[in-house]
């Protein structure tokens, strides 16, 4: 064969491949405009400073690419707090627009939040010590996801008698889930870390990515279980009873709630519609038909649902009796009821990650408001 065939071969061969890595690359980026990371609304929602002030410090760490990048590097250096400027001090509205976390520059969780420049993955093996106050250890490439999959609110103390605050986990709670952290009632020798966490070689990734045709969504294949445990396995079998856990540990949360209604007076009332509050609203305990549980910026709420229709929204921090003293103190084993309903709630797996913990964290959660 001549010199002249030789190089034809190669420059096709040169062009089918860069063909083909185009063309994965492209469907990757399809397959990630379709995933909630691509979402630009909620970054502007939760992101930006005409959104957030100063507080886009908090939930710009996650909800954007630009945030994320800023604080990783800090991260990394041992301070999982919010963001701040290169010399340690609180970052404020000017720096923060300055990094692009306003409406018109902010970018939602893209590539470059996940992918150096060569397309590794930025975290991997272990992750710093996260704002959930713990490290996640040899999670392999799931790393990168636990980063920011984590309840955000320090470290809790499993026996604690108060906590001291009325704060919900942060809604992606996957990692402390599936690393078998931050529930009350549970002491650590029963609280598990999941083998989904340590035997499967990269943690989320694993199930969410390679085992996933359309690897970019992150979506978990309906089939995925399959894959390790047998063509009988769905997870539907997992969440069937986790679910009915669940709602025991709401219905029996709510009951309380109602129970306590005579001593309820005064609320500062939240509507879902405008996010906006309204202080001091007189409740007329009579009125209180049914109890259910949400949450309400970052903090545990209830739905108390009117007998004639209509609902108080409050912050369950801002039920007070009628002397203006919360009904409900941070000492009320409700309240850590509460976080741990909140905690495998928010998972969203419903016990997949970790079905040993979430299952001793629902019946020990029972087991606390009886």
């Amino acid at each position: 064969m001549s010199r002249r065939v030789w190089v034809l071969v190669g420059v096709l061969l040169a062009v089918l491949t860069i063909t083909v890595v185009a063309r994965g690359q492209a469907d990757k980026r399809q397959q990630w405009a379709s995933s909630k990371h691509a979402n630009r609304e909620l970054a502007r929602e939760e992101a930006t400073v005409e959104k957030r002030g100063e507080t886009a410090a908090h939930c710009g760490r996650c909800h954007s690419e630009q945030g994320f990048l800023a604080w990783l590097p800090q991260l990394e250096k041992g301070n999982p707090g919010l963001i701040t400027k290169p010399d340690g001090s609180p970052a404020d509205v000017p720096y923060l627009a300055g990094l692009g976390l306003t409406r018109f520059s902010v970018r939602p969780v893209t590539c470059a939040a996940c992918h150096k420049s060569d397309f590794s993955i930025r975290v991997t093996a272990s992750t710093p010590v996260l704002p959930a106050g713990f490290r996640a250890i040899g999670v392999g490439l799931g790393a990168q996801c636990m980063t920011c999959h984590n309840t955000r609110n320090g470290a809790i103390t499993w026996n604690a008698p108060d906590p001291r605050r009325y704060s919900a986990p942060h809604t992606a709670a996957q990692a402390d889930v599936i690393m078998g952290k931050n529930a009350f009632f549970v002491p650590p020798a029963e609280a598990p870390i999941s083998p989904h966490a340590s035997f499967i070689g990269d943690a989320c990734v694993t199930c969410h990515v390679r085992f996933n045709k359309e690897s970019h969504t992150f979506k978990a294949a309906t089939n995925v279980c399959t894959r390790c445990h047998g063509a009988e396995m769905n997870a539907g079998r997992v969440q069937g009873g986790m679910k009915t856990l669940l709602h025991e540990v709401e219905v029996a949360i709510a009951g309380k709630v109602l129970a306590a209604r005579d001593r309820i007076a005064v609320v500062r009332n939240w509507d879902p519609q405008t996010g906006q509050y309204t202080d001091n609203v007189r409740v007329d305990p009579a009125q209180i038909a049914s109890v259910e549980l949400v949450e309400i910026a970052g903090q545990q709420g209830v739905k108390l649902n009117r007998r004639a229709g209509g609902a108080w929204y409050s912050q369950l921090g801002s039920v007070m009796d009628a002397s203006n003293k919360p009904v409900f103190a941070t000492a009320d084993p409700i309240v850590r009821a509460g976080w741990n309903f909140w905690l495998i709630e928010g998972d969203d797996s419903f016990g997949v990650h970790n079905p040993r913990f979430a299952r001793a964290v629902l019946l020990a959660t029972l087991d606390a408001l009886r």
